[in-house]
Order: structure tokens, then sequence, then C-alpha cells
């Protein structure tokens, strides 16, 4: 019976451990809250699709009645109220908003379709009106066409290596299709008595938001496994200043008179440097394997200053971690916990469904903007997949850097109460 013994003596070591039981129920439970979170709606055919809408009509005068009419607007609110068969599920979740704004809103995953309606969209159907009249008038039997409106086109654009652009595109297809088809039966109503040929006022056009034409899921996910290992450095070194602690080394050095922020301060030096290292190397095997990487060395560059703003944020939080781990093993497990969930919400892996806060300088917030990873993971996409220049990130190094002081105020604030001050 000396097996009851043991496992009794095990039983009470685990419960007095309890913030290593705390890991070993609740490291499982954050991966299914994330997992269900992210794909509880994969499979079901009834979902909104995120569409950009670019409303660049001007809009025009009817004939005759001289009223006007802004046929971009009407179509605009067709595509907003169009709902699945048999459903009150709407099609789409649309954002109107400027052509840039949009093409970014596809680059960061939160938009699978940008629509254009170009500016003479309503003046191109009111000529086509005038014409059919024109025709109806002179007693002529030809084709309703306005010839000069050939050209007109509703851009229809996204990233063409997406499942879900290719669905997004093929319903706004059909709906642009419907309402040229009532658009056509009014204005043959309106010139009654034209016959023989048909009315082509507009057509689709799509195309490919730049940057996206041989986009893959790896090029997505590369940036995410550089803020992943970023993250993963909160794990080592909240272990490594635990361990500090436990041998006392952090009290010879107060012998000093080194105050906690000159300590703590000190200490993201090298570890910044292994973040900028880590960039640099994973970007490197990336290319090997196939990385779509665009830019030149001003690219990588930026890309090793973001990782170590990004790695700044991940010390701060190993800083945390440590106020409250036990020993180093302690402090290695609970940085797992939170660096790999962390990793997911701010969408290393995959794209997480819109939790919108509001608005901020033009740019949607989200519930998981208040993470800097975030902020840091968005500008990597920025700078190594579609190539830009600082101008382009400096909304992201912004919040990163903010959100990245915060972290580290409260680091050092918690490990200067809750381990330093204990040992004098």
């Amino acid at each position: 019976m000396k097996f009851i013994n043991v496992a009794i003596k095990d039983f009470k070591e685990l419960i007095r451990d309890r913030r290593g039981l705390f890991m070993i129920l609740l490291f499982p439970l954050f991966f299914m809250v994330i997992f269900g979170f992210a794909f509880e709606d994969m499979g079901k055919s009834n979902e909104p699709h995120n569409l950009a809408v670019v409303n660049l009509d001007e809009g025009a005068k009817m004939p005759v009645t001289d009223e006007e009419v802004n046929y971009g607007d009407n179509l605009t609110k067709i595509i907003k109220d169009a709902e699945y068969e048999d459903s009150d599920v709407k099609l789409f979740s649309v954002t109107e908003t400027s052509e840039s704004s949009a093409e970014r809103l596809i680059q960061l995953k939160e938009a699978d379709a940008i629509i254009i309606i170009p500016k003479n969209f309503s003046q191109s159907i009111v000529d086509s009106t005038k014409a059919s009249i024109t025709a109806q008038s002179a007693g002529t039997s030809v084709p309703i066409e306005y010839r000069d409106n050939k050209t007109l086109k509703l851009i229809i654009r996204g990233d063409s290596s997406s499942i879900a652009f290719g669905v997004s595109q093929a319903m706004l297809v059909k709906i642009v299709e419907e309402y040229q088809n009532g658009l056509v039966t009014g204005i043959q109503n309106q010139a009654s008595g034209t016959t023989g040929g048909s009315l082509k006022i507009f057509e689709s056009d799509v195309e490919s938001v730049a940057g996206t034409e041989s986009f893959s899921q790896f090029d997505f996910l590369a940036p995410g496994m550089m803020v992943f290992a970023i993250l993963l450095l909160s794990t080592t070194v909240a272990a490594s200043l635990t361990r500090e602690v436990e041998k006392g080394t952090l009290a010879r050095l107060k012998l000093s008179k080194m105050r906690s922020f000159d300590l703590l301060f000190g200490a993201l030096l090298p570890w910044s440097a292994i973040a900028a290292l880590q960039v640099l190397i994973l970007l490197i095997t990336a290319i090997i394997m196939g990385f779509n990487w665009q830019g030149g060395l001003n690219s990588i560059l930026l890309a090793m200053l973001i990782g170590v703003i990004g790695g700044i944020a991940s010390i701060s939080l190993g800083m945390i971690i440590a106020s409250f781990a036990k020993n180093d093993q302690q402090a290695s497990n609970l940085g797992i916990l939170f660096a790999i969930p962390i990793s997911f919400l701010v969408g290393a892996f995959f794209p997480l469904p819109q939790l919108v806060i509001g608005e901020f300088m033009g740019r949607t917030f989200e519930f998981y903007d208040i993470l800097p990873w975030t902020h840091i993971l968005d500008a990597l996409r920025t700078v190594l997949i579609y190539g830009e220049g600082w101008d382009a990130i400096t909304y992201d190094l912004g919040w990163s850097i903010l959100l990245t002081a915060i972290i580290f105020v409260m680091g050092v604030v918690l490990f200067s109460k809750l381990r330093l001050s204990v040992d004098r």
C-alpha cells in the first residue's frame, strides 16, 4: 500500500503549488477558448463577409425632371441590405471608406473585398437613359447601348490568394448583375418601343490589391512567427530574473545603491538586441523557404527596429511575470501561459473576428489593439510583405511604443515592490 502514501504526498505537493496547478488547468482552457472563438463560425455558410465600399459617385440629374440622383448610394444600400437566401443574415458587413484605407483593410485582413464605384457612375446611367429615350423618339430600332460607357467599370478588388475574397467576389458580381438588369428594365420602360439589343451600362472588373498577386498563407504567417518568437522572450526573461532573486544576485547588486529602474532598464539592452537578431534570423530563414519579401535593406532595418520595440514589450511582460513567480520553473510556465495565448490573440497565426471598440485617427480600433504586439505584427507585415516605408507604419509604431511604455512601468513597479523590496 506504499503507492497510496506516494500518491497522497504528490497530491499534497500539487495542491500546495497553486500557481503550478493554475498553469496545468488553465493552459488548455486558454487554447480551447481561443480556438473556439476563432473558429466558431467556420463552416457556417450564413456569415457576413467584410466589405469595403469606395463610393466615388458624384451623382447626376435625371433627364426631363432634373431630379438629383446618386446611383452609387443606391447600389451601396442594396449591397448593405443583401441577405442570404431564406435568412435574415446580411451577406456583407460594409465599411464605407477611401480607396487607400480600403486597401489597407485588405492588407490587414480586416476586409475580404473592396468594391469601387466610379465618380461618373450616376452620369453614365443618366446618359444611357437619354440615349434610349432619344432612340425611341426618333422611332429607330437600334441597340440601346450607350457606347461611350463601354469602358466604365465597377472595380472589385481583394487578395487573390484569399478564399474569402473568392466567395465575396462571386456574391458581388451576382448583385451587380442583378442591379444592372433592374436598371436596364427601368430604362427600357422609360424608352418603350425600343427593341433589338441590350443596354450595357457598366462592367465588373476584378483586380488584386497591389502586393497580393503572389501572396501565400506562408507570407501571412512568417511575420506572425517573428512576433511569436519575440513573445517567448518573456518566458526567458521571467525565468532569468526569478533565478537572480533566488541566487541573491540582486540583493548584492542593491548594496551598490543601484535603483530598480537602473537594474531593469539595463536588462533591456541585451534582450532587445536578441529580439532584433531573432527578426533578422527568422526573416532570412523565411526568404529561403519562399517568403515573398518586399523591400530592400531599409525594410530589414525597419523590421529590426520594430522587433526591438516588440522585444521591450515582451521583456516588460517578463518582469511582471517574475514579480509573481516563486522560482524559475514556475516563471517559465507562467511565461508560456501568457506568451502563446497572446500570440493567437494578436493574430500571429490566423485572422480573428473583428471586435471593434471604435474609430481612432481614421482607423478601426479593436479589442486586440490594446496589446502592443498587435501593432508590432501589423507593422512587420506592412514592411516585409508590402514593402512599405516609415510613413505607413507611424500609426502602429506610435501605439506600440505607448503601450510598451505602460507595460514597462508596470513591470518596474511590480518587480520593485514584490521582489526587490522583500529581501531588504
